[in-house]
């Protein structure tokens, strides 16, 4: 396999993505967190009526960590490229994809739930397209 020290503009985009996906949904998620009644984010505890919670902070924590951590996580294989690169990218778009359905379902309609099922949508073709084109070597 041949490596070049550059990055490619699909890993460019990638890594973007991922990082600043991550930063967001870390932040936001600190954010809930701290203020479970939401009021941080303008997030009322009522459109949590279909769900499980009663105000947000696991919701906020399961977002900074799980959604904010994937993505970070993410993001640095792919700069390090690492093997499992494409693979974890793949699996976090994948999962976000599927976050902001049950969303949709469960909660209800806010076009910011478009954008970042669009956005783990493009994470998850990026990261294969990533590694179709042998840049990192799927495990």
């Amino acid at each position: 396999m041949h490596e070049s020290k550059g990055f490619t503009r699909v890993e460019k985009l990638l890594i973007g993505l991922e990082l600043s996906t991550g930063a967001a949904a870390l932040v936001s998620g600190a954010l809930l967190a701290a203020r479970p009644d939401g009021s941080f984010l303008h997030a009322g505890p009522e459109v949590l009526r279909r769900t499980p919670f009663r105000n947000w902070r696991l919701p906020g924590l399961l977002l900074g960590v799980g959604c904010g951590g994937g993505y970070l996580a993410a993001g640095t294989l792919q700069l390090l490229r690492h093997p499992a690169a494409p693979v974890v990218s793949g699996a976090a778009g994948a999962a976000l994809v599927g976050l902001e359905i049950w969303e949709v379902a469960v909660i209800e309609f806010q076009p910011l739930e478009a954008l970042y099922a669009a956005i783990g949508g493009a994470v998850a073709a990026l990261a294969l397209r990533s590694a179709v084109e042998g840049r990192t070597r799927i495990p």
